[in-house]
C-alpha cells in the first residue's frame, strides 16, 4: 500500500512540475524559431534569400514567407493591431497580401525565371509586408517603455544601424546579396518583436 502511495504521489508531482512548465511555455515561442543560418535569416530552419553560393529552392523561400506571414498576422492578432491598407493571408508558400479598397491581392511566394524577374508583384507583397511590420513596430514602441526594435525600416528599406548601410527588400535591380541581408535584419526585427509580446504574455500569466 505504502509504495502505491508513493508511486501516486510521484504521478501527482511530475505531472504538476509538467503543467508548470506548460503555462510557463507560450504558444509563439513554442512554434517559431528565428535563428541564422550563415548568411542567412531563417525561421523554423527554412532560408529566407538567395546566393550565387547558395541558391536556395523557392519552395523553401516560399515555405519561409508563409511563416513569417503566419508569425506577423499572429502577434499584431494578439495586440488587437489592424494594419492599414493591408490584409496579410497565411496561406502556406503561397501565402499573399491583400491591398485594401482595391481588391488586389499581392503574392508573398516566387518561382524563378525571366518572367519572374520582371514581375513586380512580389516586390510589391514584400513591400507592404514590410510596412505592416512597421506599424506593427510602431505599435511596440509606443510609451515609455523604452524598448525598440534594432533596424530601421521605410519605403520597402531597411537600415542596417551599425553601418548606416541601407537594403532594399525588392530582388528587382538588387543584388542577391543585398536582398538576403535585407531579409535577415526583417527577421532579426520579427525576433525581437516575438522576444517583447512573450514576454509580455509571461508576464500576465
Amino acid at each position: 500500500m505504502h509504495n502505491v502511495c508513493c508511486s501516486v504521489e510521484c504521478q501527482i508531482i511530475y505531472t504538476t512540475s509538467q503543467l508548470a512548465k506548460l503555462r510557463k511555455t507560450n504558444v509563439f515561442n513554442a512554434t517559431f524559431h528565428i535563428w541564422h543560418h550563415g548568411h542567412f535569416g531563417t525561421i523554423n530552419k527554412l532560408r529566407l534569400g538567395r546566393l550565387p553560393s547558395a541558391p536556395v529552392d523557392w519552395a523553401e523561400i516560399n515555405a519561409a514567407w508563409g511563416q513569417v506571414t503566419l508569425l506577423l498576422v499572429s502577434l499584431a492578432r494578439y495586440m488587437n493591431l489592424k494594419f492599414e491598407k493591408y490584409r496579410l493571408v497565411p496561406y502556406g508558400n503561397h501565402s499573399y497580401v491583400e491591398v485594401l479598397g482595391e481588391k488586389k491581392t499581392l503574392p508573398l511566394y516566387g518561382q524563378g525565371g525571366i518572367r519572374f524577374v520582371w514581375n513586380t508583384k512580389f516586390d510589391l507583397a514584400m513591400v507592404a509586408f514590410l510596412d505592416c511590420l512597421q506599424q506593427f513596430k510602431e505599435e511596440v514602441e509606443k510609451g515609455n517603455s523604452g524598448f525598440h526594435l534594432p533596424y530601421r525600416m521605410e519605403k520597402g528599406k531597411i537600415e542596417d544601424s551599425a553601418t548606416g548601410n541601407t537594403y532594399n527588400i525588392r530582388i528587382q535591380l538588387n543584388s542577391e546579396e543585398g536582398w538576403t541581408k535585407a531579409l535577415k535584419f526583417m527577421l532579426t526585427n520579427l525576433k525581437w518583436g516575438l522576444g517583447w509580446v512573450s514576454a509580455k504574455i509571461n508576464h500576465e500569466m
